[in-house]
């Protein structure tokens, strides 16, 4: 059994099932986010842009995001060091005592099934197959990626001894994750070498330590952050010691490891909405092929971490406290097909926060 320790207990998420329609045409969605920031204290508080920003959504050719409504206009768009750019809304950020201010913004998602990818060992390429620039580009240790801690490393190492593909060492270090993690959830999201110690962690602190651990083997990897669509998801939650509260109604933010695997290129890795057994069935049937799942920014060289304690620490010393309610809907589509079944934590709630309101924009 995996050590525990008590105050952690009462973070552990219960887990529910939810049936999800397979959707192989084209899914059109209604996505909306509402902010409310209150000044309970005597003293006015400051806002940071970032507490601010709004997401754009990444627009491939499977998915098109468009912000289709707000009730306040937006100011200047801010590119973090990844790529994502944000828009900062045009409203005071000087927060006098007792006021309040808020903002709702609505997208419009049209997303389609991408096709899925024949996975097998026996076509699998070796390290050589990895293009140099990828991996000049997606192997470095970062804040948040601690490819070079002496933990991860010797673990990578001791997971991938005698794998000849990069398949093949994936699936192994995947195998170790399942037999040797939790789900947990966490009010920040939790470096990769505490995770491999105690083997607790949420949806991005597993795809946290399996990108570190990919990196420490010079395979590419980074964390790709976006929305999961369904109307069973309903729940609220408060922390941030009482500073922050998150209400969702048909969304939830999600997390997961993105790979570079050849001959197939990137593929999503998800540890935690998956009920498959063994590393390669993890792979293979990863659910962000899957229209429901909306890509929404990628985490490459920010501190996603250290940015996330940094807020976390100034808002529940301060008498700022902060509502967000994400809520989305189907709005038309054509389905066929069976049913595929989602395992949502019911403590997303935290997720959410975090990678909308904290770690969003860094000028680059």
């Amino acid at each position: 059994m995996k050590r525990r320790h008590a105050v952690l207990v009462a973070l552990v998420v219960l887990f529910s099932v939810y049936p999800i329609v397979h959707a192989a045409t084209s899914v059109r969605y209604r996505y909306t986010l509402t902010y409310s920031f209150e000044n309970r204290g005597t003293e006015s508080i400051e806002l940071y842009e970032e507490d601010i920003g709004i997401p754009f959504f990444i627009d491939t050719e499977w998915q098109t995001v468009e912000i289709e409504e707000s009730d306040t206009p937006r100011g200047d768009t801010l590119t973090d060091e990844d790529g994502n750019s944000w828009a900062v809304m045009d409203i005071p950020l000087t927060l006098g005592p007792g006021e309040k201010v808020s903002f709702t913004v609505t997208y419009g998602i049209e997303s389609s099934d991408k096709p899925r990818p024949e996975i097998s060992i026996s076509g699998a390429g070796g390290f050589d197959a990895i293009p140099s620039g990828l991996v000049n580009a997606y192997t470095d240790s970062t804040e948040t990626f601690m490819s070079d801690d002496p933990q991860v490393s010797q673990l990578a190492h001791e997971m991938a001894d005698g794998e000849s593909t990069v398949l093949g060492a994936v699936v192994d270090m995947i195998d170790w994750l399942g037999a040797n993690t939790e789900y947990c959830n966490f009010e920040v999201p939790r470096y990769p070498n505490d995770t491999a110690v105690d083997g607790l962690g949420d949806c991005d602190d597993q795809s946290i330590l399996l990108v570190s651990m990919c990196r420490s083997l010079g395979i590419p990897a980074y964390l790709q952050v976006g929305i999961v669509i369904h109307p069973s998801i309903v729940a609220s939650e408060t922390s941030w010691e009482g500073h922050l509260t998150d209400s969702r109604d048909g969304v939830g933010w999600h997390a997961w490891a993105m790979i570079y695997v050849p001959p197939w290129g990137w593929l999503p890795v998800d540890l935690t909405l998956v009920q498959e057994d063994g590393g390669l069935a993890v792979i293979a049937g990863a659910p962000e092929y899957e229209s429901h799942i909306v890509p929404c920014f990628d985490v490459d060289r920010q501190a996603y971490i250290g940015d996330s304690l940094d807020t976390r620490r100034r808002i529940i010393v301060s008498d700022l406290y902060v509502e967000i309610t994400d809520e989305a809907e189907r709005i038309e589509s054509s389905v066929l097909g069976g049913e595929l079944y989602l395992v949502i934590g019911l403590g997303i709630a935290v997720t959410a926060a975090i990678v909308l309101m904290f770690v969003s924009a860094r000028r680059s």
